[in-house]
């Protein structure tokens, strides 16, 4: 996937607010080009983006706004692994390397990226996209040149990972912001969190100021949203099979799971631990047994082939484990007995 970014600060003062959003196609690029205004100066993005990158995203990868994973015994969305990506840091790191570079401190470059991605226009997804409910990808947000609150979020997110702003999702009913934690930030309303005070920010069209709150959301409940970026992994299917085992001789078995990374990043240092165990009996294990994996890629789904032996009783069960480096522990487990068996 290849780029070409470049980004251009105009210090040409206006008098009004210019956004204007040009995208011309060529041989696999898009060239994209955004105008806006920050501080009373017009600012130009050019960036060009390749057609393969944008289509990975809006069609190959699989397209859910977000996915879950457990947090203790409850379901939580993962929001970042549908913000943040390591197929398209590149652009984001690009792009937000020429954001701390045009800015004087931390609180401008956290001013350029806002009133950017502010400046977007906003689109409903029934207009923009013929459908109740789609969440952009950041790198459709910077092609498409619109979005609605999630989409602006998502690329805001992706720009602020890559600049080392401390920031945090704020979740509120029908709605989705950033709260910011930064030094110089002179507004009254925040949000406490872990010690630190974070400040509003809206994303769906221009004008907001850190630390302002549109009326429609002023006294609503915000959910706070630390930054996690985790891979996070699916047991999408798990099957099993197995010739009837005696008392006292083991079976041969074959096991194949069904494994899915839904990022963001690569999972790594990959151990499945494969128990067998006699139901009402738990200490009681028929198997026990650990196979490392290779690395699974952000996106990738891949089924793992495993041979193992082990005494097959009438009611038993097999529990999955599956670890990793900087990877959410998941579980599965699947009842067993001889209605499963094969001859």
């Amino acid at each position: 996937m290849h780029f070409r970014l470049h980004l251009i600060l105009l210090l040409a003062f206006v008098s009004l607010s210019v956004s204007a959003h040009s995208v011309e196609e060529y041989d696999g690029i898009y060239e994209v080009e955004h105008t806006w205004e920050y501080n009373k100066k017009n600012c130009t993005i050019s960036l060009n983006i390749s057609k393969e990158l944008y289509r990975y995203f809006r069609y190959d990868r699989e397209h859910l706004a977000y996915r879950y994973r457990f947090q203790g015994d409850e379901l939580s969305p993962n929001y970042f692994s549908f913000m943040l990506s390591e197929h398209d840091r590149p652009v984001m790191q690009a792009l937000a390397n020429e954001f701390s570079r045009n800015a004087a401190s931390d609180l401008e470059k956290v001013n350029l990226a806002l009133t950017f991605v502010q400046s977007l226009p906003y689109a409903h997804d029934t207009d923009s996209k013929g459908t109740d409910e789609y969440v952009r990808y950041p790198i459709e947000t910077l092609v498409d040149g619109c979005g609605d609150c999630e989409d602006k979020v998502a690329l805001l997110t992706a720009l602020f990972y890559e600049m080392d702003v401390d920031f945090i999702l704020l979740v509120l009913p029908e709605h989705m912001a950033i709260g910011v934690h930064c030094d110089g930030i002179e507004a009254d309303r925040y949000l406490q969190f872990r010690g630190k005070r974070y400040y509003y920010l809206e994303t769906t069209m221009t004008g907001w100021l850190i630390g302002q709150i549109p009326d429609d959301y002023a006294d609503a409940r915000m959910e706070a949203v630390p930054v996690d970026d985790t891979p996070s992994l699916l047991i999408k299917g798990v099957r099993f099979e197995s010739k009837a085992a005696s008392v006292f001789h083991k079976a041969d078995c074959e096991l194949e799971v069904d494994l899915q990374n839904i990022g963001p990043g690569r999972a790594t240092g990959l151990m499945l631990r494969v128990r067998i165990i006699e139901k009402g009996r738990p200490n009681y294990l028929l198997a026990d047994e650990y196979y490392s994996l290779n690395t699974l890629h952000e996106g990738e789904q891949r089924t793992e082939l495993i041979s193992l032996k082990s005494l097959i009783k009438e009611n038993c069960a097999l529990e999955l484990e599956l670890t990793g480096a900087e990877v959410a522990p998941l579980s599965y487990t699947l009842g067993l007995g001889y209605q499963r068996t094969r001859n």
